[in-house]
């Protein structure tokens, strides 16, 4: 009965952790690396290969680092890991909120030095 007990409750925190991790509401999350920008539309190649169209909006707020400071659409250069968060606009994604994290290159050498 303990062990069953155990199961249940183990699948019950998988299955709600697994559902905040990918949705906050109705906003679709971006996350990967950004790949190119033009104009208004930043293409970000995410965790699985895919490039994921993203249109920059007045309303998209753009962040940078753990602090959250802010930042300009200039600090969107290819290489940096962003995370979106994303509405459906017909059959866009349109940004709420991006937030730029290290390039990949600069994560890696945080890890093993210079």
């Amino acid at each position: 009965m303990r062990r069953a007990l155990g199961v249940l409750l183990a699948w019950i925190v998988l299955a709600v952790g697994a559902g905040s991790t990918f949705a906050h509401g109705n906003e679709i999350h971006v996350i990967g690396e950004i790949a190119s920008l033009e104009g208004k539309v930043l293409t970000v190649k995410s965790r699985d290969g895919k490039s994921v169209a993203v249109e920059l909006t007045d309303r998209s707020k753009i962040s940078k680092g753990k602090e959250k400071e802010p930042a300009t659409v200039a600090d969107l250069v290819p290489g940096e890991r962003v995370v979106i968060h994303a509405r459906k606009a017909g059959d866009k994604l349109q940004a709420n909120t991006v937030q730029i994290g290290k390039a990949k290159a600069d994560a890696e050498k945080a890890k093993t030095g210079p």
